[in-house]
């Protein structure tokens, strides 16, 4: 794979992602689309709410002129303070008030005046609920064209407030306009704008429940455009995401077919090693622990990659079916180690740990007695370690069941490894034949703390151990606590860092033959 071809690599797969992107964020504005609807309905609605809302505060900081005190007054007693509430109003350029019977008799611009309201608005009053409205014509005083809003109180009278259409307009355009959306406000069916020669693609009227009034809204493509405009950053987040996502997935997937595609080289390469972790037993008081037998523990170093980690290397392999193979090189191993250094091992086991992947196969059985063909009574020292974290087919049992009595009749030894942390529980070793339960480290963490559950789920595995005469070895032991603790309870074997870590082959023979040079000073 030349330089030429990485660089055309990267170039394309960056043109895709690239493609994917705007792809992405075109679907999505898009998908947006349909939601502009509910986008101009609520700032059609805002807008008539927002008319509402300024409207019922003019009426209610009117409210105490009507009173009879006021109505039944002359207009010279109470001008000044009604032409000092116009002045402090934004938006009421005049008001008047009227009487119980409709007459108009004081005005904030020219004083007293006198005519009455039209039949149609006293009309309007009589069926509104709140005694309210508003009327869009020429006003009697200044013959322009105005909204008035009008109010009255039963028995007592009524005010009539005078507001520039410009106002209302321009409250209106607050909302709207930003949007680049047309309208037309109309008060009793009557415009107070014209719609633009623009041409809509929909358009969209709300009507007051308060008052005589309504916003029609008028949608053209400047108003989808500016929504989509508006959103563009929720489309690029979308995008941007959708295209995090698929370039993780491609990395990810990338990684596992060249990191399958390295460990699949990695044996022929020889790249693979095996460390050995002694297991050590208390029997003698007097000798104290001794190395009784060792774990093997495959490692992996790539030349790239540095260490990768068992928990990833080992179930890609058995994803990809590398698994029969790691296995097998660890089993020969395993024989070589034996074979080469029978006299330090004389009275030593191996254990290997079995994938369920492996002890499954029909063929495993043959597979170790090839392996084993020419020294067969090397198979007493060793342990096959079952690993199961996942429930097995009937099928599976079946196989598994006739391998493991197979193995045994052999003299391979049959360890459950993890016990109490998966699917090996009782129904498991009642139906096999095992001879070493492994207690995992999680019970031995906390087993210093009395508060913990650990001592107790320990001695009741004790006494499962007994019951099925078994042995016990308990990993994941890193200090002397643990350690006085376990012995207390009666365990026996120990595995953990408090006395070795895994060690390469040469380590692990130096480490035996000074046990065996202590033990045996005559040898």
């Amino acid at each position: 794979m030349n330089k030429h071809f990485i660089l055309k690599f990267k170039i394309d797969s960056g043109i895709k992602v690239c493609f994917f992107f705007i792809a992405c964020l075109i679907l999505s504005m898009v998908l947006l689309l349909p939601f502009s609807a509910f986008h101009y309905k609520n700032l059609t609605q805002t807008s008539v709410l927002y008319l509402e809302t300024e409207l019922t505060n003019i009426k209610s900081s009117f409210i105490p002129f009507l009173d009879k005190t006021f109505t039944q007054k002359n207009c010279a007693s109470f001008i000044r303070e009604f032409r000092q509430k116009v002045f402090n109003e934004k938006i009421v350029k005049e008001s008047g008030i009227f009487n119980q019977e409709d007459h108009v008799f004081c005005s904030t611009t020219q004083g007293d005046v006198s005519f009455n309201l039209f039949k149609s608005i006293r009309k309007r009053l009589n069926d509104s609920p709140t005694n309210t409205t508003l009327s869009y014509t020429k006003t009697a005083i200044t013959g322009e064209k105005s909204v008035l809003l009008i109010f009255s109180k039963p028995e007592v009278g009524g005010i009539s407030s005078l507001i520039p259409p410009q106002y209302l307009i321009d409250m209106v355009k607050t909302k709207l306009s930003p949007y680049d959306i047309d309208f037309k406000l109309a008060v009793i069916d009557r415009g107070l704008t014209q719609k633009k020669e623009n041409r809509e693609i929909t358009q969209y009227s709300y009507q007051s429940d308060k008052y005589p009034l309504s916003v029609t809204a008028y949608l053209g493509l400047s108003y989808y455009l500016n929504f989509l405009l508006n959103y563009l950053w929720f489309g690029c987040l979308v995008a941007g995401v959708s295209t995090s996502l698929l370039v993780f997935y491609k990395h990810k997937k990338l990684s596992q077919s060249s990191l399958g595609f390295s460990l699949s080289n990695a044996l022929d390469k020889h790249q693979l090693y095996i460390n050995y972790q002694p297991i050590v037993e208390n029997t003698d008081p007097n000798l104290g622990y001794k190395v009784v037998g060792c774990e093997s523990l495959l490692r992996w170093k790539d030349p790239q990659l540095g260490n990768v980690p068992p928990d990833v290397f080992i179930p890609l392999a058995e994803r990809s079916g590398l698994i029969n193979d790691l296995t097998y090189f660890v089993l020969k191993e395993a024989l070589n180690l034996l074979k080469t250094h029978k006299h330090t091992f004389k009275t030593l086991y191996i254990s290997v740990n079995i994938s369920r992947k492996v002890i499954c196969r029909k063929d495993f059985i043959e597979k170790v007695n090839d392996i084993f063909k020419n020294e067969k009574q090397l198979l007493t020292q060793i342990v096959f370690e079952i690993t199961e974290n996942t429930e097995c087919s009937e099928a599976e049992l079946v196989v598994i069941k006739e391998n493991l009595k197979a193995f045994s009749e052999l003299g391979v030894k049959i360890a459950i490894d993890d016990f109490g942390t998966g699917y090996s529980g009782l129904d498991f070793i009642r139906k096999f034949p095992f001879h070493i339960l492994k207690i995992d480290k999680v019970f031995v963490k906390n087993i210093t703390d009395e508060s913990s559950y650990a001592i107790p789920l320990i001695e009741s595995i004790i006494q499962i151990s007994n019951s099925l005469k078994t042995k016990i070895i308990v990993e994941g032991v890193e200090n002397i606590a643990q350690v006085s603790t376990l012995n207390n309870l009666g365990i026996e074997c120990i595995q953990g860092f408090h006395f070795y870590k895994p060690v390469p082959k040469k380590a692990l023979v130096d480490i035996l033959r000074r046990q065996k040079a202590i033990n045996n000073p005559n040898e």
